[in-house]
């Protein structure tokens, strides 16, 4: 590039795409692992919480 300050702006724009693009690819990897993990949790939470609080009769 001519030093006119384009090939500066255009890396800094390139190197902000690409940082998120990976960030998306490695947040929807995390969540692929993360999500159904937690649900479980969650679902076992539940189970044990309605084990030791008894229902109350109104």
């Amino acid at each position: 590039m001519p030093p006119v300050g384009l090939g500066a702006n255009l890396a800094m724009l390139d190197g902000a795409d690409l940082a998120h693009a990976l960030l998306d690819d490695a947040v929807r990897a995390y969540e692929d692992l993360m999500l159904p993990r937690s649900a479980r949790a969650a679902e076992d939470c539940a189970e044990v919480l309605d084990d030791l609080i008894p229902p109350t009769d109104c």
